[in-house]
């Protein structure tokens, strides 16, 4: 290679500056590459980039995500079995509520039909029940005109006999007339007047008993037939 001193060579005065600058140039060119070679030893000795690092981290936080997100799953879950749970007690008790009324119900239902067979039973054998009836009623009426008792037509003679001596609520004697209705069963009767008209069937007593020990059952009171 030529030099860039090599025309100033030439000159023999200049040859030993030239050498002087020569050497310098050869040791900087010397220490430029020891300076690489240095450069590319420390390179060579860095440790290479760890991906493992990288790929451990990255597992990590996917498997805490994965965590989380099972533990709002399963939170999730727990909430609606909780919710299915109290339904369902919810269900139970409705119908355990409902099984107590209907037993309620069934019970009402059979003493009341009891109790129609054996009061009817005894008006039929006892005459005086009507009687009884007819009184207390035509007592807490205040008529003065002419009152009309029916009953059932087994049951006149016994009334006839007691007709005369009938009181209103003012204690005086009253006008009474009696008719026969087969309609009636024994032991009650229907008073009418000008101001009044009674219903004092054993029917209809019972019914009016049935309303007021079951309310909500009002309307589906037992069979009235004796």
């Amino acid at each position: 290679m030529r030099s860039r001193w090599s025309n100033i060579l030439k000159n023999p005065k200049n040859k030993v500056s030239i050498e002087a600058w020569e050497a310098l140039d050869l040791e900087e060119e010397r220490r430029a590459k020891e300076r690489e070679e240095q450069e590319r030893a420390e390179r060579e000795k860095e440790p290479p980039h760890d991906c493992s690092a990288l790929q451990r981290e990255a597992f990590e936080a996917g498997v805490q995500a994965g965590l989380e997100k099972g533990r709002e799953e399963m939170r999730l879950s727990a909430e609606q079995e909780m919710r299915r749970a109290l339904e369902l007690v919810a269900q139970v008790e409705r119908l355990r509520l409902e099984t107590l009324r209907q037993a309620e119900l069934d019970i009402l239902q059979l003493a009341m039909a009891i109790a129609r067979k054996v009061i009817h039973r005894e008006a039929s054998i006892d005459p005086e029940v009507v009687s009884m009836q007819v009184r207390r009623v035509i007592a807490r009426l205040e008529e003065k005109g002419l009152i009309t008792v029916r009953v059932h037509p087994q049951e006149i003679s016994g009334l006839e006999a007691v007709r005369q001596s009938l009181t209103g609520s003012d204690g005086k004697l009253v006008r009474v007339r009696i008719e026969a209705d087969e309609a009636i069963h024994p032991g009650g009767c229907v008073v009418e007047s000008p101001q009044y008209f009674v219903d004092a069937t054993l029917t209809k007593q019972l019914d009016e008993l049935w309303r007021e020990l079951l309310p909500s059952h009002a309307g589906t009171p037992p069979a009235s037939a004796p």
